[in-house]
């Protein structure tokens, strides 16, 4: 079972054997379907013949491109953005990252910390795939990237060499510097960084900024070697393009992309739902690379954090995605929003009773 539908990526559980509602809760609770590998093709490095070429114009000439008004433009958007899930979920806290081809970063609250559910996944595989190798990661990939089960995610963490050696790979070789691991205990009470603090149950920590420089470095082949880059990139293509019910998590990065450019968007979602938790932990946190029909490209990380109504905040991530994509494509003509957008429906997420007294 995938660390989303059990919520448990909270991450330093203190006690495995007994963990709180906001990190274990009973797989019963849950009221969607876990995907099984018989319903996920395999993920091989077989799969890289769909990775997308580097871009072309390169970075310079493609943001010279760009409106003149475009950082302007964009801002506004981001700032529109964050004022339409206020009105949604006047709880929630957002953030939002665009890298550009030039390595240039536009956001919102992008540098806030955030707990990191299961989007860092990647970063895991990327620092086992340096540590180990495609032979050794591979058996391992489809479980963690694409079904994003707890338990591979922890044989992932110790074949890059532990909790941290994946944290000297975050910060000394993907320069994440506010991207952190504390703790996956999952089959393991000992996964534990070496200056753990028990006291600290949120402490697996990102930034929407981190998560989008990855995929634009991972992107530009600034990470790992040729071949370890190509089979992450057809593994991270490999995960959920498509909402298909509005109980469905893991595709909202892409779902109202259009379908062909969706479809070669490189992913990874992570989240924390209600039936796993209380409104203080939940959120969703989907980033990527996408490519534009004209090969150029751009890195995004968005995110939303205790919201009260989990529909709306997954409705947010979709809509705040396909309208970044519409400015910076320059696609007007795309509609983004939906009809039943801004509407909670309670019979989607109810709130089970242990949620409630939280």
């Amino acid at each position: 079972m995938s660390d989303e539908a059990t919520g448990a990526d909270v991450g330093a559980a203190p006690t495995p054997a007994a963990p709180s509602p906001a990190q274990e809760p009973t797989p019963a609770s849950s009221p969607t379907t876990d995907p099984t590998p018989e319903m996920m093709p395999p993920a091989t490095p077989e799969a890289t013949a769909r990775v997308p070429a580097a871009p072309d114009p390169g970075g310079e000439e493609f943001v010279a491109a760009l409106p003149q008004d475009f950082e302007t433009a964009l801002a506004e958007e981001l700032e529109r953005l964050a004022e339409i899930s206020e009105e949604w979920n006047p709880d929630a806290q957002v953030s939002i990252a665009v890298v550009l081809p030039d390595e240039s970063i536009h956001g919102y609250r992008a540098r806030e910390t955030r707990i990191s559910a299961s989007a860092v996944k990647p970063l895991w595989t990327a620092a086992a795939l340096q540590a180990a190798g495609v032979e050794a990661v591979a058996p391992l990939a489809n479980d963690v990237v694409i079904l994003s089960d707890n338990s591979a995610g922890g044989r992932m963490i110790d074949l890059a060499g532990g909790v941290d050696a994946v944290n000297a790979w975050t910060w000394d070789v993907a320069e994440l510097s506010d991207t952190r691991l504390e703790a996956w205990r999952f089959d393991d009470p000992d996964r534990v960084a070496r200056d753990f603090r028990p006291e600290n149950p949120l402490g697996n920590r990102t930034t929407a900024a981190d998560l989008a420089h990855f995929y634009a470095r991972l992107h530009q082949g600034e990470l790992l070697g040729p071949d370890e880059t190509a089979v992450l990139q057809g593994w991270l293509l490999d995960t959920s393009h498509t909402v298909g019910s509005p109980r469905d998590l893991d595709g909202v990065l892409v779902d109202r992309l259009p379908s062909e450019v969706a479809a070669s968007a490189l992913h990874k979602a992570g989240w924390l739902r209600p039936n796993c938790c209380p409104a203080d932990y939940r959120q969703m946190i989907d980033a990527g690379l996408v490519v534009l029909p004209d090969g150029g490209w751009y890195a995004v990380a968005i995110v939303t954090a205790r919201g009260e109504f989990f529909d709306l905040s997954n409705q947010w991530v979709s809509l705040a995605s396909c309208r970044i994509y519409s400015l910076v494509a320059d696609d007007p003509d795309l509609v983004c929003e939906g009809e039943e957008d801004g509407v909670h429906d309670p019979e989607i997420w109810p709130e089970p009773a242990s949620d409630a007294q939280s």
